[in-house]
């Protein structure tokens, strides 16, 4: 995978030490991997097929899988993720447009995306219709829209809910599972999936809301229609998967009526950075993107949750809680969290 830095004479050797420095971690949690602590070094990523990260070196380790032995710094992993050559990556990671040359003589052969093969569907969606509605507290409108339309089904073999994203020809192209049970955190993609062909709504109006999660997108609506009486149905709505903007970018290509965007992403408050800093990953990301999208003419906008997503809004609301209760347990919370980190900080000037 690696390439030797004189073959690519549009990046100083100091601009590609810069792409090599960029957070592999924070990389991963914005293609949509979940980390979960491997080891005294290394942090594996939950469904990955054994990608594993060690963030004192900032490289990684594909242990596993397709691409098992697979391993490399910051510039391998975009290049591995969106099938990149290693001057595009450079040039993503350090922001700067890379131009290609007729000096650029060794190609980067992209791999192939395996096929999707979408999971057998089972007889019934009693299973995934009663966890969507009961357990994730979405209208049972909405699931019906989605079922309806083959966007959301019940996987026959686990009967996990299955949620996928279709083409403008109406082949699937995206696939996500997610466990139809209680206090589960199981949720992967299908191999051959392609996030950037998103589980969306098509609507009538310029405007196109966009969540990271499927369910959020679903619950955003379900407040939408349940809470605030409109009508969901009228505005495009997308989930990209992930904090990655290329299904934003495909939906955008193929819908120019759209003028206002609305960032609905997760809040993610009391996330902390590999330094043990509180780091908002969503928010950060709408931030970006707002920047991003008004520079190219849009209308955008950022729609933060009360707690860390709409879905867990969703169900509080359900309760019968108000935004309000929701916004002082967030208060709360990062209260609680900024205690902790004062305690940990070592007191300046301390003689020892």
């Amino acid at each position: 995978m690696r390439r030797s830095a004189a073959a690519y004479q549009k990046f100083t050797e100091d601009e590609i030490r810069q792409a090599n420095s960029v957070d592999i971690l924070s990389l991963a949690r914005g293609y949509g991997y979940e980390p979960e602590k491997a080891g005294r070094k290394a942090v594996h990523m939950k469904h990955s097929g054994g990608l594993y990260i060690f963030p004192e070196n900032n490289r990684f380790f594909q242990w596993t899988g397709p691409d098992d032995g697979v391993k490399g710094g910051a510039i391998d992993f975009v290049m591995r993720e969106e099938n990149l050559s290693f001057p595009e990556a450079v040039g993503k990671l350090i922001g700067k447009e890379f131009s290609p040359s007729v000096r650029q003589v060794i190609p980067y052969e992209k791999k192939e995306r395996e096929p999707l093969v979408l999971p057998e569907k089972a007889d019934n969606m009693k299973r995934a219709y009663w966890y969507l509605v009961s357990v994730r507290g979405i209208s049972p409108k909405i699931v019906s829209h989605f079922m309806n339309r083959k966007m959301v089904y019940q996987e026959k073999k686990y009967g996990n809910c299955v949620f996928v994203g279709y083409d403008a020809e109406g082949t699937a192209r995206y696939c996500s599972m997610r466990a139809a049970r209680e206090n589960s955190s199981f949720k992967m993609d299908a191999t051959g999936s392609d996030k950037s062909y998103p589980f969306f709504h098509e609507g009538q109006t310029d405007l196109l809301i966009v969540t990271e999660a499927l369910i959020d997108l679903m619950s955003h609506a379900s407040i939408a229609a349940d809470f605030y009486g409109h009508d969901w149905t009228q505005d495009h709505r997308i989930s990209t998967g992930c904090l990655w903007n290329g299904a934003i970018d495909r939906y955008l290509e193929s819908h120019p009526q759209i003028k206002r965007l609305v960032f609905a992403v997760d809040n993610d408050y009391l996330a902390r950075d590999k330094n043990g800093q509180l780091r908002n990953w969503g928010q950060l990301t709408a931030a970006k993107w707002m920047k991003a999208y008004t520079e190219k003419g849009y209308a955008c906008a950022v729609h933060v949750p009360h707690l860390n997503d709409f879905n867990t809004d969703l169900v509080e609301m359900r309760k019968g809680r108000s935004v309000e209760d929701l916004d002082r347990q967030r208060m709360a919370e990062l209260e609680t969290a900024f205690e902790q980190s004062a305690e940990e900080e070592p007191e300046q000037g301390m003689e020892v």
